[in-house]
């Protein structure tokens, strides 16, 4: 089972992942701390509320509680353990946010796919019902969708033509 340490006051982006990287350095020093194999996530992301977190594996959740308590952390960042499987990265930054890429990085502002265009929802990419194909349903309104890659996909600088998915109305 993996620990997620995340960063509660995110008022000032940058302080969050200063922070963040402080942390995990400090539990590094005095604790166990690694990266779990089979859910390979290293560095410091930002979850759904674009707040920063990093996730390790140790066998002493009790020390991280107390190096934490020690060090001044614990009015400061958020401690969980967490099971669901490492998600997607933003095609752009590498972002992590969680088990389903957001629409948009809460990270970079990257928009990896359009909203529906029928209910106007914003969908992810994996929870759209792939019926064929590129066919698909919309979770949301259940109308039949085709899920295609922007074109062109890359600008002549190399970046990504946004969204890089687009949802057409079928």
């Amino acid at each position: 089972m993996r620990t997620r340490i995340t960063v509660i006051d995110n008022a000032d982006r940058v302080e969050g992942l200063r922070l963040a990287a402080k942390v995990r350095k400090t539990l590094e020093k005095i604790i166990s701390v690694e990266i779990d194999p089979e859910n390979f996530l290293p560095g410091v992301h930002r979850d759904e509320q674009s707040r920063a977190y990093f996730e390790f594996k140790t066998q002493n959740s009790d020390q991280v509680a107390k190096v934490l308590n020690n060090n001044g952390y614990t009015s400061c960042v958020e401690v969980k353990e967490v099971r669901e499987p490492v998600g997607q990265g933003c095609q752009n930054c590498g972002n992590v946010v969680g088990p389903t890429l957001p629409t948009i990085c809460p990270n970079c502002g990257f928009r990896d796919i359009s909203a529906c265009p029928v209910c106007h929802t914003e969908v992810s990419r994996q929870n759209y019902q792939r019926i064929d194909s590129n066919l698909f349903h919309c979770p949301q309104c259940h109308s039949q969708v085709r899920l295609r890659f922007n074109e062109p996909m890359f600008f002549g600088d190399g970046m990504y033509n946004q969204p890089l998915v687009v949802v057409i109305q079928e």
